[in-house]
């Protein structure tokens, strides 16, 4: 009887090849995947960081001159029943040892100071100042500038002459007559201080910007004098708080959160927002090394295990199955081949007792 050719059996070697493709295909969608989850997951606690720091800056930042304010109007209720001599220390002690207030004075309609913590601009007209024009028709907040008339008592040798926040409320006298203003000069350089401390704690650069877009205060130094992101625009616009990517001026991403409104309380509004960036560099990216760290290892021990059960399958049942088949290839071509006894499995032990019986027969 002719033999015929036999076809090497390559089922094993085919079979671990697919298995360990399949395991390699799932390894890397599922670190795709789990790396995408992490990249979103990032993006949403960088949003929720700044977000939330920057929100809290404002609301220290505005709390912090709403006492100023509260103790300003406390005062102005007090001017009406006080002559000069009892409302000078009382503005002495408002402007304390701490330079928070430079200065707080009291003018008449004319403009004209009648009393002044110190004793500064005593007898000096203030009627061309905004604090005080505006002071006369309403409660009023007014941008960070220069000393002008004080720069010359105020300034240190030196030194840059010092730059000041107004207040500055009507002061009502017998039937609602408007008798006076009264206004408090806060040093910017607490301003400054207060906003770097506050950043330095978030852990993030912050800007404080005026309506023109102007810089007012910035807590780094590479930061821009001006600030002019569509997100500032949008966020004047719809009065919301935003946080995004955006791209700087020194053509960098920062999530950058924008807060439309620096105010609190009964503090008139000064026009600022604040904005807060975090560069993702320096966000902790510990948590997401440790996911991925572990996703990695996880799968690692999967693909080790799937493997070893793969070779184990393959050594207790696909090899006996390839050795059933030569033996099957051998009694076909007319050898006389006893069929090994196989007990891998129920199914194993049926053909090789098959294979058996058909070699009694033939015999």
């Amino acid at each position: 009887m002719p033999k015929r050719a036999t076809t090497p059996v390559t089922l094993p070697g085919a079979l671990l090849g697919l298995v360990l493709s399949g395991i390699a295909i799932f390894a890397g969608t599922t670190y795709v995947l789990v790396r995408q989850h992490i990249d979103t997951f990032q993006q949403a606690a960088l949003e929720e960081a700044v977000t939330l720091r920057t929100r809290g800056v404002s609301t220290a930042f505005a709390r912090a001159l709403e006492q100023d304010w509260q103790h300003l109007t406390a005062i102005a209720r007090e001017v009406a029943v006080l002559d000069p001599e009892g409302l000078a220390p009382v503005l002495d002690a408002a402007a304390g040892p701490d330079q928070r207030i430079s200065w707080a004075g009291f003018a008449r309609p004319d403009g004209t100071v009648i009393v002044a913590s110190g004793g500064l601009l005593e007898g000096g007209d203030v009627s061309s100042r905004p604090w005080f024009q505006q002071g006369l028709q309403e409660d009023f907040a007014g941008d960070m500038h220069e000393a002008v008339l004080l720069a010359d008592l105020m300034a240190a040798g030196d030194s840059a002459p010092p730059r000041f926040l107004d207040l500055a409320t009507p002061v009502e006298g017998p039937g609602g007559r408007v008798v006076g203003v009264l206004g408090f000069h806060i040093n910017a350089a607490w301003a400054e201080d207060y906003l770097a401390d506050l950043a330095e704690r978030m852990e993030l650069d912050l800007l404080l910007v005026n309506p023109a877009g102007e810089v007012m205060i910035g807590t780094a130094p590479d930061l821009p004098d001006s600030f002019d992101l569509p997100r500032l625009s949008a966020a004047a616009a719809t009065g919301v708080q935003t946080a995004e990517f955006d791209i700087w001026p020194d053509g960098m991403r920062y999530f950058t959160a924008v807060t439309p409104s620096v105010t609190f309380g009964a503090l008139p509004s000064f026009g600022w927002r604040l904005v807060g960036r975090i560069d993702p560099a320096d966000f902790p990216a510990t948590p997401a090394r440790d996911l991925i760290r572990s996703t990695t290892v996880a799968l690692t021990v999967a693909t080790a295990i799937f493997a070893l059960a793969t070779v184990l399958f393959i050594q207790l049942y696909i090899r006996p199955i390839g050795r059933l088949a030569r033996n099957a290839e051998r009694i076909a071509d007319g050898h006389e081949d006893y069929p090994a006894e196989i007990r891998a499995s129920a199914e194993l032990q049926r053909l090789s007792a098959s294979l058996a019986r058909l070699e009694s027969q033939r015999r």
